[in-house]
């Protein structure tokens, strides 16, 4: 029998409207899925937990995440991680996917995912300096100057890459099809503003270029297993296929209550 997974990202609860939540859980208790899959940016790092707990309370199936940049806002990794890890005792239909190796679906999927960081490889880094995480995320504000924060994003993605990879190894030893959940797009085709002049801006924010690298080697290797990567964090719509047994999907944002910003994945 088919699957019914919800598929959302970048919703922002923090600084949607009232009663946003309520209509989100709303929305998605009549879809009935059998899980909910959310590729981060879900609140802010003071909201995070609340919104979670929220999600866990109102709909009995599990919820796959991973979060954004947007989710530490305010807060420090440890700090966040630590919640979430409390969390999930409290909740164990929250399944944070950077903790939760791979996960069976069913009918031969699995799910496996972590946070991913953007690694400056592409574009002009130093635009960086005009974007905000670095301000509002308190272990990287501390830090000595740009480049050690560069340095920093980019020891980030490179874990999270090596995640993945070797995770994905570990899936196709038992499933068919491994679904990636992922925040940051691991290639320059899936962002916006590609060939535009605001490339260079974007593209150092927008990349982890890292991930993207690591997932081919892995597709190349298995070339009868199927992976398909969703991500988030560009607010754009996107589908693009990097491999024949490779693609990768990026879904809007700004969700704040609407049914539009939903995608229903059958598995």
């Amino acid at each position: 029998m088919r699957k019914k997974f919800v598929w959302l990202t970048d919703t922002h609860l923090n600084i949607a409207l009232s009663g946003a939540t309520r209509r989100l859980t709303s929305h998605l208790l009549r879809e009935n899925p059998d899980g909910l899959l959310i590729t981060g940016d879900i609140s802010n790092g003071v909201h995070i937990e609340s919104c979670l707990s929220s999600l866990a309370r109102a709909l009995p199936c599990p919820i796959y995440y991973v979060l954004g940049n947007h989710d530490y806002h305010g807060r420090t990794f440890a700090s966040v991680h630590s919640d979430l890890r409390r969390l999930q005792c409290e909740h164990p239909n929250l399944r944070w996917m950077t903790d939760s190796g791979v996960v069976d679906l069913g009918n031969g999927t699995a799910v496996i995912g972590t946070e991913g960081w953007y690694d400056a490889r592409l574009g002009d880094p130093g635009w960086l300096r005009y974007t905000m995480d670095w301000v509002l995320i308190p272990d990287l504000f501390l830090m000595s100057g740009h480049e050690a924060r560069i340095d920093a994003f980019r020891k980030r993605a490179d874990a999270s890459s090596l995640l993945i990879s070797t995770r994905l190894e570990a899936a196709f030893e038992s499933f068919d099809t491994v679904y990636v959940l992922t925040h940051f797009p691991p290639w320059k085709e899936a962002t916006r503003d590609v060939g535009t002049l605001l490339e260079q801006f974007w593209l150092p924010y927008n990349t982890n270029v890292a991930m993207g690298r690591a997932i081919e080697l892995v597709a190349d290797s298995f070339l009868s297993k199927r992976i398909v990567v969703l991500s988030g964090h560009t607010h754009t719509d996107c589908w693009m296929r990097i491999r024949p047994n490779l693609e990768c999907r990026v879904n809007r944002a700004k969700y704040y209550g609407r049914p539009d910003g939903v995608e229903n994945i059958l598995i």
